[in-house]
C-alpha cells in the first residue's frame, strides 16, 4: 500500500528534497530503512549539500547496522552546515557506543553550543560524563536535562542512579529527587484495587521476581545463590527476564521462567496479576532493564525491592524493601526510605562464585615483587577526587607499594586520575592503568594485587566477593547511606569486620597497617576461601530461609489486613 502511494507521488509530481527527506525518516520508523535509503539518496543527488538529508541517511544506515557510513553520513553534515546540532549529537552517539567517551563529550558540548536548550544532548552528555568517571558532573547534566524537559523519563531515573555515586551530594538530597522521582512518574500509575489471592496466611507462596541481570551480569552471583535453594514446598518461583533467556534457562531450578522484553510495563502487570503472584520482588531498582513501572501499577498484593540498587524506589507502590543492621542501622535510616524496611538476619548478600573459568589464587605478588600492589577493581564512574585523594595519601605512607586502577580507558579520566596523584607529590610512575578486560584476564589480574581498596561512597557489591574469592583482602570505608555501607554488610557476614574502617584515618590506619604485615597478608591470601566458605555470606540455604522467612511474615501481615 505504502509503496503504491509512493509510486502515485512520484509519478504526479517531482518531489522537493524536503519532501524526500520528510517521506525518508517516514520509511525508516515504519520499518524499511531499504527504502529510506532509497529515497534519501534520491533526495541527495538533487540537493547534494543538503545537511538534513545527511543526518537522514546516517540515522538509516544505523538502523541498517552500518555503521562506517552511519559516520561518513553525519560527517558529511557538520562539514554542509558546522551548527548541524543534530548531527554532532549523532556522532556523540557513535562515539559513546564505541568507547570512545571523550571524542563523544566533545561532540556533545559542540551541539549544546549550538542548541543549549536541547535536552536529548545534555542526557548523552550526562550518561558520557558517567562513563569518564565524573559522576557530579553528569549530576549536573542530566538536571539541565529535566530542566528543559521536566518529564523525560530516562534522564529523571538516570539522575538518581548519578545521585547515589556522587561525592558531592546529602543523603536527604538524593532521598528527596527518589522521592520526587515516585510522586511525579510512578505514583499517577497507582490504583487500588483487590486481588483474587487467597488470604490464606501459610498456604505455599507464589513468589515472583523480576531482573535483566539474571544472565551476563555481576548481579548474577547473588541472585543464582538464593534462587537455587528455595523450597518448593515454601515457594512457587516465577522468574520475569527482561532480557534474552538462554535455552538452558527455561529449566533452571524447577522455576518457570518468563521472557517479558517484548512486554510493556502495563502488559508485564497484566501478566503478573494473572499469575496470581502473591509476593513480588524487584532485583533492578533504578538501573539498566528496570520495570520498576510494572510494580508502579501494584499487580500482587506484596511487593519488594532489594540486591540491585543502593537505595529507596521512592514509589508509593513498593511496600517494603530487604536490607540489614549493617547497612541499615535500626533507627537510623528509615525516613530515607518509602518502603517499610525489612532487615535479613546476617546481611542482605549471599554470595555464589563462578564454577567455572576461576583462576586458583596465586602466591602473594608482594613476595615475589618486593613490595606490595594495592588496587581498585571498581568501575570509574565510583572514582571521584576525595576518594583518589585519600589513596595518594596511602601512597605516601607506604613509600615502597604501587597501585593498580582497573577498568579505566585512556583518555581524560587518566588523566584527571593522574592529576590528583601527582598534585599530592606522588610519582606518576606508581600509578598503573588497566583498560576493561575480558572476564578471564579481569580474574587473572587479581594474582598481581595484594590489597584492593573499596570505593567510596559507593562501596563494591560483586567485585568485592569476586576480589576476596580470588584471595585479595578489601579495605572499605563505612559511610551513613546504604551504597556507602555495603562493604560494611559483605565484609562483615564475611567475618572481616577489621578490614572495615569508619573514617579516612582509620582507613590510612588499616592498609598501611596489612601492607606492613607480609605474614599476615599471605595467611589471609591462602585462607580467604576458606574463611568465605564457612561465613553466612556463602550459606545460600540458610539465606534462602531467612528470605523465605521474611516473606511469609509480610504475607501474614497482608492477610491480617483481610480478615
Amino acid at each position: 500500500m505504502l509503496k503504491r502511494l509512493i509510486g502515485e507521488l512520484l509519478g504526479a509530481r517531482r518531489l522537493t528534497p524536503a519532501e524526500l527527506i520528510t517521506l525518508g525518516r517516514e520509511q525508516r520508523e515504519r520499518g524499511d530503512p531499504g527504502a529510506a535509503l532509497a529515497t534519501l539518496q534520491t533526495a541527495l543527488r538533487r540537493d547534494a549539500g543538503n545537511a538534513a538529508a545527511q543526518v537522514e541517511l546516517g540515522l538509516t544506515y544505523r538502523a541498517l547496522g552500518r555503521g562506517d557510513e552511519a559516520r561518513a553520513a553525519f560527517e558529511r553534515a557538520v562539514a554542509g552546515d558546522p551548527n548541524s546540532a543534530p548531527a554532532l549529537m549523532y556522532l556523540g552517539n557513535l562515539d559513546h557506543e564505541a568507547g570512545r567517551q571523550d571524542d563523544a563529550a566533545k561532540a556533545y558540548r559542540g551541539a549544546l553550543a549550538i542548541d543549549a536548550k536541547n535536552a536529548a544532548v545534555h542526557y548523552n552528555l550526562a550518561l558520557t560524563l558517567m562513563a569518564l568517571g565524573e559522576a557530579s558532573a553528569a549530576v549536573e547534566s542530566f538536571r539541565r536535562c529535566l530542566a528543559e524537559e521536566p518529564d523525560y523519563a530516562d534522564a529523571r531515573s538516570s539522575l538518581l542512579f548519578a545521585l547515589n555515586v556522587s561525592d558531592r551530594a546529602s543523603i536527604e538530597e538524593v532521598a528527596a529527587e527518589h522521592f520526587e522521582w515516585g510522586r511525579r512518574v510512578a505514583d499517577p500509575l497507582y490504583s487500588e484495587r483487590e486481588f483474587s489471592n487467597s488470604p490464606d496466611a501459610e498456604r505455599r507462596l507464589r513468589v515472583g521476581y523480576v531482573s535483566a541481570d539474571y544472565f551476563q551480569h555481576a548481579a548474577a552471583t547473588f541472585i543464582h545463590a538464593f534462587l537455587a535453594r528455595h523450597d518448593p514446598r515454601q515457594c512457587e518461583v516465577f522468574c520475569y527476564v527482561n532480557a534474552a533467556l538462554p535455552a538452558h534457562g527455561a529449566l533452571m531450578y524447577g522455576h518457570t521462567w518468563r521472557e517479558i522484553g517484548m512486554l510493556d510495563d502495563a502488559q508485564l502487570a497484566a501478566l503478573i496479576a494473572q499469575d496470581a503472584i502473591d509476593v513480588l520482588v524487584d532485583l533492578s531498582g533504578h538501573t539498566s532493564g528496570t520495570r520498576l513501572l510494572a510494580f508502579a501499577r501494584k499487580p500482587a498484593p506484596v511487593q519488594m525491592t532489594f540486591l540491585g540498587y543502593p537505595n529507596t524506589t521512592g514509589m508509593r507502590a513498593m511496600d517494603y524493601r530487604l536490607t540489614d543492621v549493617y547497612a541499615d542501622p535500626p533507627g537510623v535510616s528509615e525516613s530515607r526510605y518509602r518502603e517499610k524496611l525489612l532487615r535479613m538476619p546476617h546481611s542482605v548478600w549471599c554470595f555464589r562464585p563462578h564454577a567455572e573459568g576461576v583462576p586458583e589464587v596465586g602466591t602473594l605478588p608482594a613476595v615475589r615483587n618486593g613490595y606490595v600492589s594495592f588496587a581498585s577493581m571498581n568501575s570509574v564512574f565510583k572514582l571521584n577526587v576525595e576518594l583518589v585523594g585519600l589513596w595518594a595519601d596511602l601512597l605516601r605512607r607506604v613509600a615502597d607499594c604501587r597501585l593498580i586502577l582497573a577498568t579505566i580507558a585512556p583518555g581524560s579520566a587518566r588523566e584527571r586520575i593522574l592529576r590528583t596523584f601527582t598534585g599530592k607529590g606522588v610519582d606518576a610512575q606508581r600509578i598503573e592503568f588497566r583498560d576493561r578486560l575480558p572476564r578471564d584476564e579481569f580474574l587473572a589480574l587479581h594474582n598481581e594485587v595484594d590489597i584492593a581498596l573499596d570505593s567510596y561512597p559507593c562501596n563494591g557489591g560483586a567485585t568485592t566477593c569476586e576480589t576476596l574469592w580470588q584471595g585479595v583482602p578489601v579495605i572499605s570505608l563505612a559511610g551513613e547511606a546504604f551504597q556507602s555501607r555495603a562493604g560494611l554488610s559483605l565484609l562483615s557476614s564475611a567475618g572481616l569486620p577489621q578490614l572495615v574502617a569508619h573514617s579516612a584515618a582509620d582507613y590510612l590506619e588499616i592498609a598501611s597497617s596489612l601492607a606492613r604485615n607480609r605474614e599476615r597478608l599471605s595467611e589471609l591470601r591462602r585462607g580467604l576461601r576458606r574463611i568465605l566458605r564457612a561465613s553466612p555470606l556463602m550459606d545460600a540455604a540458610a539465606f534462602a530461609r531467612d528470605l523465605e522467612a521474611l516473606y511469609r511474615d509480610a504475607w501474614r501481615d497482608w492477610c491480617g489486613e483481610r480478615t
